[in-house]
Order: C-alpha cells, then structure tokens, then sequence
C-alpha cells in the first residue's frame, strides 16, 4: 500500500463505474476523505449526517469501483478508509449507449453538486476573512475557438491543477503536515460551448 493517494487520477471508463460514482453521499464520503485523510464509517456518519450502516454500504460500494481502500487502521477496532486517488476524470464521449447514458447522469450529479458548491460560497464568502476572499477567484473568459484549441487550453489549466496536487499530496494524507492557516480548497475548471450560440452538430 502506498504511504499517500496518487495523483494521477482515476480515468473512469466503465459505466457501472460511473454509475455507482453519481450519487450525492458517495461524492460527499470521497469529498470527506480527501479532507480527513482517512475516516472509518463511523466517523463519516458523524461528519455527514447520516448513518454509520448507510455510509459503510456506500464506502463499499466506492472500494469496489477502487475509488477508495483500507486504510492501515489505528487498532484493531477501527476500519478507516482513505482514496485510492485525490482526483477523477470521465469523458462524455461514449461509443457506447449504457455508457453515453452513465457518464450523462455523471455529468448531471456532478454539476449540480458544483453549482451548489459556488452558490454556498458566494452566500458566505462576505463573512470569510480578507485574504481568503482576495485569494478565491472566479472568472469567466469568451473567446472562439475550435474544438483542437478549447481542447489544448483545458489540457494545460488541467495540468495546473495536477501539479498543484502533487505539491500538496502529502497534506491530504497526514493532517500533521498542514500549515496552521490552511483550509480545504476547491478547485474546478470549465470549458465548453456556449448552449444556444450554435447548432448541435454530429461528428
């Protein structure tokens, strides 16, 4: 077992995969974890709200699709689980119809969990202090472009986020190696075609 999660992502292909990924709770205990560390049943319930059997089903269910493993345990009472990986990629781009289905609802989960994520910030964030709310930015930038090009753009901010991972890997795994002042941050890149601008298009 490795000291710390990888960081090169989980390239998720398989639909079943994906469709055990799109459920609000088990995108929450992989959220949980990345903040933890590592975390047993128990104490995901505690955190989260919810039951400790629910959150053991769920952490199951991740493990089995390998987004998450044991983790090594502090006695021999405890069952922590940690992730196999602090990051995950899907494409819409399916040859096949259970998987163009699968990873679509992916996509709608996953959205609407990012949404309410920025909509919480922006109704909190007068009362953050000001460095935190200098620090945070959001942007949006128009510009034309081809596929080729949105394509290239994306692959150079995603590796951003990418080297920023393996810079502060260590601090996911082992909250000793924190700074006082950090907070868990989150990170999310955009890119697509405005809807309406055009006609949907096939290959």
């Amino acid at each position: 077992m490795d000291e710390h999660p990888g960081t090169q992502g989980i390239e998720v292909t398989d639909p079943q995969a994906m469709r055990a990924l799109a459920h609000p709770l088990r995108l929450a205990l992989l959220d949980l974890l990345a903040i933890e560390g590592s975390a047993t049943a128990t104490r995901c319930a505690e955190l989260l709200g919810d039951s400790q059997a629910s959150c053991s089903f769920h952490l199951r269910q991740l493990a089995r699709y390998g987004f998450v493993e044991e983790a090594r345990p502090a006695s021999w009472r405890e069952r922590p689980w940690r992730l196999t990986s602090v990051s995950r990629r899907w494409s819409s781009v399916r040859s096949d119809p259970a998987g163009s289905v699968a990873a679509a609802e992916l996509g709608r989960v996953f959205a609407e969990r990012e949404a309410a994520r920025l909509l919480a910030w922006h109704g909190s964030s007068a009362a953050w202090p000001t460095a935190w709310r200098q620090a945070s930015k959001l942007s949006t930038t128009p510009a034309w472009m081809t596929p080729a090009e949105l394509e290239d753009v994306m692959s150079r901010l995603i590796q951003v986020t990418v080297e920023a991972e393996d810079r502060f890997r260590e601090r996911v795994d082992d909250p000793a190696k924190r700074p006082p002042d950090a907070l868990p941050v989150h990170l999310l890149l955009a890119g697509y075609p405005r809807p309406g601008d055009g006609p949907a298009k096939g290959d």
